[in-house]
């Protein structure tokens, strides 16, 4: 028969045996469930950036179209003339003006207060006005180019809101992106 030590001494070993076991078991599993999520990780964060990067692309060139196709309002403008067109080429259907196809025209505007004007204008004429008169309105200037309005066109400034709000809407997975690419070079660094 064992003394009362021996059995103390003896429970306490296989204690001890049985927590090594344990923390084994435990280790096993958590190394085999890590190596199970960066097996498939790169390859589904790839994935998921691109997804996001296409959605972001695709909401602020949507933007853009809506906004360039809102046009101008005739009334704004500081001066008007007779714009006739000598010939167009068509852009698209993916360009930096967004989605579908537009046209880039040479045309010659004389101006109601005698100027004369050459120059080649985006959107808003058409092979259809080659030849003929339109009635236009000089409503300044954007990014170094002459912007006019039509006067048989109207302005539709609901589509111009309805741009803007797909515009900020579209920032929200490019700042996404931002922060991912910004924490995977942040990672990488370490």
């Amino acid at each position: 028969m064992e003394s009362h030590d021996e059995r103390i001494a003896r429970r306490a070993d296989e204690r001890a045996e049985l927590e090594r076991q344990l923390d084994r078991e435990e280790a096993e599993g958590q190394s085999s469930a890590a190596i199970q999520r960066q097996r498939g990780g790169k390859l589904g964060s790839a994935a998921f950036l691109a997804g996001i990067v296409l959605l972001a692309a695709a909401l602020l060139s949507t933007c853009v179209t809506l906004i360039r196709l809102s046009g101008h309002d005739f009334a704004e403008a500081s001066r008007t003339g007779q714009a006739t067109v000598a010939h167009c080429t068509e852009q698209g259907p993916v360009t930096t003006r967004g989605f579908g196809y537009w046209y880039r025209c040479v045309s010659t505007i004389r101006w109601d207060d005698g100027g004369t004007d050459r120059l080649v204008i985006d959107e808003v004429f058409t092979p259809a006005d080659i030849g003929r008169a339109v009635r236009v309105g000089d409503v300044g200037e954007h990014r170094g180019s002459r912007e006019l309005a039509r006067e048989d066109t109207p302005a539709r400034p609901w589509l111009t809101w309805i741009g803007v709000t797909v515009g900020i809407i579209g920032l929200l997975p490019t700042f996404l992106v931002a922060m991912i690419l910004r924490e995977l070079l942040r990672f990488r660094r370490r």
